[in-house]
């Protein structure tokens, strides 16, 4: 697979190539990686150009490299358990839109996500991983009653929402249109990435 060049390509545009990627995944037909060591050094020592960033969660199963079929260099990722928005994810988001001139923001939940059902089942303030769950709990407070699954959908609302009034940088990216901000959701059981919005 030859190097994406971003800026010839609208963030939409961008968008479809991800998800192509994710087809080619759950299709088991992957394409050319430049996964090499000779490959790798020929493009990527003088720097990075990724053409998406991805918001998601530190599970082993939720790889972004992987279920997006993309090779070293294609993705600006920041992972944390369950897709927290701390200080330094929204400062690492922030480079990536600043300074990396990304145009393409996928917030990625997943089902069967340990933090979130450990969101569903604990007591509210909670001293255990209380910043961890703290934003789970209050969306599964404004959801009421629901499953799991459907607390990480809404959950990637609520980041979005989160990333917007936080962050003055990516707040006015996506206000001016330079930056496309997509909510979706990789299911386990069949490799599918889903959009939300």
């Amino acid at each position: 697979m030859k190097k994406i060049d971003s800026e010839k390509y609208s963030a939409d545009e961008l968008l479809e190539i991800l998800l192509e990627g994710n087809r080619c995944f759950k299709n088991n037909t992957p394409r050319v990686k430049n996964h090499c060591f000779d490959e790798m050094k020929r493009t990527l020592v003088d720097g990075q150009k990724p053409y998406a960033m991805i918001l998601g969660c530190s599970d082993s199963r939720t790889s972004p490299e992987i279920i997006f079929d993309t090779g070293l260099g294609e993705l600006f990722v920041a992972r944390t358990a369950g897709g927290t928005i701390g200080p330094n994810v929204l400062e690492t988001l922030e480079y990536g839109v600043g300074h990396l001139k990304i145009k393409l923001l996928v917030i990625l939940g997943h089902q069967d996500c340990g933090v979130m059902k450990y969101a569903m089942n604990a007591p509210l303030y909670n001293d255990e991983l209380e910043n961890l769950i703290c934003h789970a709990q209050c969306v599964k407070m404004q959801m009421g009653t629901a499953c799991f699954n459907e607390l990480a959908k809404h959950y990637c609302d609520f980041a979005k929402h989160r990333l917007l009034a936080k962050s003055k940088i990516i707040k006015d990216a996506y206000e001016s249109g330079k930056l496309k901000i997509v909510k979706a959701y990789f299911t386990l059981e069949n490799g599918e990435v889903e959009i939300l919005d």
